[in-house]
C-alpha cells in the first residue's frame, strides 16, 4: 500500500534482468524487499557517478573491451587512456602504472566487472 502523499513509479525490465537482480537480492543478506533493496542499489549508483565526476572531471568513460576500460582524458588533450587487466590488475597503459588517476577511476566503473583477464 502506497504512503499518502508518496508518488510511486513502475519500471518495466525483462524477465532475464528481473531473474539476475533477483538472484543478487538473493545472495545477500538483508531483510529489504526486492523492490527497497532495487532502489537502494540504483541510489548508490548515482552517488558514485556523482562522485566519479568530482573526482576526476577531466576524465571520461568512452567504451570496453574483453580486456581494457578506454577513458578519454581532458588533461592529456582528449587523449584515449587503455586501463588493461593483466595478472588479475589493473593496469594503465598510458602512465605505466598500476596505481594512477586511470585505474583508481576505472575501479569505480561498473564495466570492470566485464573484463576478462587474458592470463587466466
Amino acid at each position: 500500500m502506497p504512503r499518502e502523499g508518496v508518488k510511486q513509479i513502475n519500471i518495466t525490465m525483462a524477465k532475464k534482468t528481473h531473474d539476475k537482480i533477483r538472484k543478487a537480492w538473493e545472495s545477500q543478506e538483508t531483510d529489504k524487499k526486492l523492490s527497497s533493496w532495487v532502489l537502494d542499489m540504483l541510489l548508490l549508483y548515482t552517488e558514485k557517478e556523482k562522485w566519479l565526476k568530482n573526482y576526476a572531471p577531466h576524465l571520461v568513460f568512452v567504451g570496453i573491451d574483453k580486456n581494457g576500460i578506454l577513458l578519454r582524458d581532458r588533461h592529456l588533450k582528449d587523449s584515449i587512456v587503455e586501463v588493461k587487466l593483466v595478472d588479475n590488475r589493473l593496469w594503465c597503459q598510458v602512465c605505466r602504472e598500476k596505481n594512477c588517476m586511470h585505474v583508481y577511476y576505472s575501479i569505480g566503473l561498473p564495466y570492470i566487472a566485464k573484463l576478462i583477464d587474458p592470463e587466466r
